[in-house]
């Protein structure tokens, strides 16, 4: 939690509480940050390789142009 408090007078005239989750941190990605996408989230899709289902994860971002695309997990924060 963060909270702010505005005193005059020596007396609380305002105060507020802020709480946010921490066990679901945003999730960003360097090239959010540097304006190259709009949005970043993480993914999971079934996918069939040789007739075997695979459960894949990934890291998709949106670019400018609206198309999404996988970029390396890796560098999200």
């Amino acid at each position: 939690t963060t909270s702010k408090y505005e005193v005059k007078n020596k007396e609380t005239v305002n105060s507020n509480t802020l709480v946010e989750c921490t066990d679901k941190p945003k999730v960003e990605h360097f090239v959010k940050d540097a304006g190259i996408a709009k949005k970043c989230r993480p993914y999971q899709t079934v996918v069939m390789i040789r007739g075997t289902q695979k459960n894949v994860r990934g890291f998709l971002c949106q670019f400018p142009d609206g198309t999404w695309q996988a970029v390396d997990g890796r560098y999200r924060y």
